[in-house]
C-alpha cells in the first residue's frame, strides 16, 4: 500500500488535472462548433451547385423514392489483383534497392565538381572550327587528291 503522502499528492494531482483537461476538451471541440447543424440535416445531400450545367436537372432529381442496394449488389472481390504479400515483397524490393544505391553512392562519390573546370580542359583539346577561305583551298586539295587517284587508277596499257 502507498505511503498516506503519496496518496495525497495523487489525489491532488488528480483533482487539478480535471479543470485542465476539461479546457483542453473544449479549446479543441471550439472550432468543431460551426460544423454543427442545428436543424438535425446531417445525412441529407448538400444543395447543388448553381453554376454548375447540371444543377437544374440534380434539383429536379428525386431520390427519396429509390429503392437501397442490397448487399447482394455488392461485386465480389477482384481475383486479378496482385495479394497483399506481393505488394509487401515489391516494398521491401524496393527498399533494399534504395539501400543499394546509398551504398553505391558512398562506395563511389560523384567525381563531376568543377563543371567548368573540366568544360575549360576539354575546349584546350577541340579543334576550332575551319575558316570559310581554308575551307575552300581544303576542298580543291581534296578533290586534286581525288583527281590524281583516278589517273593512277586508270588500267595499264596492253602488252605488246
Amino acid at each position: 500500500m502507498a505511503a498516506p503522502s503519496a496518496q495525497s499528492c495523487s489525489a491532488l494531482a488528480t483533482r487539478s488535472a480535471r479543470p485542465i483537461a476539461l479546457a483542453v476538451v473544449l479549446a479543441a471541440a471550439a472550432p468543431l462548433g460551426g460544423c454543427v447543424n442545428p436543424a438535425g440535416a446531417i445525412f441529407t445531400p448538400p444543395p447543388p451547385d448553381v453554376a454548375s450545367p447540371l444543377a437544374e436537372d440534380i434539383r429536379k432529381l428525386n431520390v427519396q423514392d429509390a429503392a437501397y442496394p442490397s448487399w447482394l449488389q455488392v461485386p465480389s472481390q477482384p481475383t486479378d489483383l496482385r495479394p497483399g504479400s506481393a505488394w509487401t515483397r515489391n516494398i521491401y524490393n524496393t527498399l533494399r534497392l534504395r539501400r543499394e544505391m546509398q551504398a553505391i553512392v558512398v562506395l563511389y562519390p560523384q567525381s563531376l565538381y568543377g563543371a567548368q573546370a573540366f568544360a575549360k580542359d576539354q575546349r584546350a583539346y577541340v579543334v576550332p572550327p575551319v575558316p570559310p577561305a581554308q575551307a575552300a583551298a581544303q576542298a580543291d586539295q581534296t578533290a586534286a587528291f581525288a583527281k590524281s587517284g583516278r589517273e593512277r587508277a586508270k588500267p595499264p596499257s596492253p602488252v605488246q
